[in-house]
Formats: structure tokens, C-alpha cells, sequence
């Protein structure tokens, strides 16, 4: 039997601050891999897609994202675990690992929009099952990128002598991102994950995403986990936030009311939130580097209609960007 208990040991994380941009995909596909080709001039350290129902396939997009590009890395943020098994989803990754010359970065997660489960007629199990699931599959994915044959009997995934063909480009060392809020995910990824992505919203029993731990208490609550967990790793994970929003704006104050009257939230919680950046230049480029400072935080990743104005963050925080 072939397992694996521990994530590999993996460089410390940089000190200097990378960008990543989350595509949603959608049906103008030519327009996805011109926004890409964007990106990898702009500097962007990683052009993801989402993974959803009723959309295009990450895995095929992110292929003709890596023909149309040369540098950047290739993210998923996030496959949703239920989607796949972990056999095919292997050979999906390794297959595009490959085919992009070693430029992925497999984000996973626990799956969580209800909605789209029902439509496809799948069973929407609670959030522990979903989490169990998927560390069951991470494991698998670890021994199976490393070249193991893998047979393993678990509570929801049986392989027999299974192994992977083609092995990735970046073997075991292809980057596994796990993203989420909830304690339980956030573990997984402290002791799995080569990157653990922080969401600031959790999904309710109805797959909706509420807002939990948006603040910067909640913020250093959620590191805080995570540096425990992965404490007796020989080195930390890297760490990035999903920014919701990154606006650069000459009226910061009057940005922050209009949302916190369009969210019924207080002013403060606006301000303070870690994972709204918005204001002039200088003060993003503050806010970005104070995730740094002040919960280690080296990977900021923004939504589409916000990537110009990161570009010019990323631009503004010269040697501080990757």
C-alpha cells in the first residue's frame, strides 16, 4: 500500500509579494486566453480559471491558455473535489503539467455551491464528509504525482495498483493550493497544502457564501491555524488571500460607505476588512504589503475586473513584487 502522510518538504515562502488573477472562464473563450496572454505581460505570477458546472472545463481551457502563453503559471482556484475522481483528476493535472512544461498549480477544494449539485443530480453531503473527501484525495494525488502505484482503501476512495501516465512535469513537487475558511479544510491544508488560500467567507448549510472571518481578527485567526497545524512541517506553507475586491479610488471613504450601505455592515468592518483593498495607489500598495507584514502572506490573488488596477500595484511595490 502506498500513502502518503505529509506534504514534501517545500522552499520557505518568498518575502517578495505575487500576484495571481482568477478568470471565471465563461463562454468567451477567445477573450479568457487574450486576458491570459495579458496577465503574463502585466507581470502576474499566475492566471487561474474557477470550476464550476454550467461552464468550461478548467482543465481544457488552462491547455490552450499554456499554447497561447509562455511564463505564467497555471491555476486552479478551485477544483471542486466532488467533481472528479481523484484517478481522473490525476490524469487530467499530470496531462496539463506536462503539455505547459511544469507551469501548473492545482488548486483544490471541499466543493461547496449547492445549487449546482442539485441541478446535476448529485448528493450535496455535509461539510465534514465533503473535507474528508477530500483528504482522501489529496493523499492519493500526493503519492500518485510522486510515482507511486497507489492502492488504498478508505472511506470513500478505493485504488487498486493505481499509478498515473504521464507522470507531471514537476513530479511530486507540483504545487497542491488548498483553499477555504473552515477549520477543518484549513488543517488539511496547514498539513498538505504547498499553498494554503484563505477565502474570508464560508459557505452556510445552503452552499451560499456568507461572510466568516472577514476581518483582520478573524484574518490572524485563520493564520494562526494554519501556523499550528503546519508547525512540525519542515518548512511553512506558502500563503495567499482571495481579495474580493482591489480598487484604486481617490475617495477611499466614500468607496467604504457605499458598501457598507450595499452590504448592511458597518463602516469599520469595511475599512479593516483584509480582504477589500481600495484607495489611492499608495494605499493599496500599503494594504498589500501590511497581508505581508503582518500574517506572512506572499500571494494575493484578485477577480478579473480588478486586475488592471493590481497591475499597477504589483508595479507600484517594485522590488517588493515578485
Amino acid at each position: 500500500m502506498s500513502s502518503v502522510t505529509a506534504a514534501p518538504s517545500v522552499p520557505s515562502p518568498p518575502t517578495r509579494i505575487r500576484f495571481g488573477l482568477s478568470s471565471p472562464g465563461g463562454s468567451d473563450l477567445g477573450r479568457v486566453l487574450a486576458r491570459a496572454r495579458w496577465a503574463e505581460e502585466a507581470g502576474f505570477s499566475t492566471f487561474s480559471l474557477s470550476d464550476h458546472l454550467n461552464a468550461a472545463s478548467p482543465f481544457i481551457t488552462l491547455q490552450a491558455v499554456a499554447g497561447a502563453t509562455s511564463t505564467i503559471r497555471l491555476g486552479t482556484l478551485v477544483v471542486n473535489n466532488d467533481l472528479r475522481h481523484p484517478a481522473v483528476l490525476a490524469q487530467d493535472a499530470a496531462t496539463l503539467d506536462c503539455l505547459s512544461g511544469g507551469r501548473l498549480e492545482l488548486g483544490l477544494g471541499a466543493g461547496w455551491a449547492r445549487p449546482e449539485y442539485l441541478r446535476a443530480g448529485m448528493r450535496y453531503d455535509r461539510a465534514g464528509v465533503r473535507v474528508d473527501r477530500l483528504k482522501e484525495s489529496v493523499i492519493a494525488l500526493r503519492a500518485l504525482f510522486g510515482g507511486e502505484t497507489v492502492t488504498t482503501e478508505g472511506a470513500h476512495l478505493a485504488l487498486r495498483d493505481h499509478f498515473v501516465v504521464p507522470r507531471p512535469a514537476q513530479g511530486g513537487a507540483l504545487p497542491l493550493l488548498i483553499g477555504g475558511n473552515g477549520d477543518r479544510v484549513l488543517a488539511l491544508a496547514a498539513e498538505h497544502a504547498d499553498i494554503v488560500g484563505f477565502t474570508g467567507f464560508s459557505p452556510d448549510h445552503d452552499g451560499h457564501n456568507v461572510r466568516s472571518h472577514s476581518s483582520r481578527a478573524g484574518l490572524a485567526d485563520r493564520v494562526g491555524l494554519v501556523r499550528r497545524h503546519s508547525s512540525a512541517r519542515p518548512s511553512r506553507p506558502e500563503l495567499q488571500v482571495l481579495l474580493q475586491m482591489l480598487t484604486i479610488t481617490e475617495d477611499r471613504e466614500l468607496l467604504a460607505n457605499n458598501l457598507a450601505r450595499r452590504h448592511g455592515v458597518s463602516l469599520l468592518d469595511v475599512l479593516s476588512s483584509p480582504f477589500l483593498a481600495f484607495g489611492t495607489l499608495a494605499e493599496v500598495a500599503g494594504q498589500i504589503t501590511r497581508l505581508r507584514d503582518d500574517f506572512g502572506i506572499t500571494y494575493v490573488t484578485v477577480f478579473d475586473p480588478h486586475a488592471e488596477d493590481a497591475a499597477r500595484v504589483r508595479a507600484a511595490l517594485g522590488e517588493d513584487a515578485v
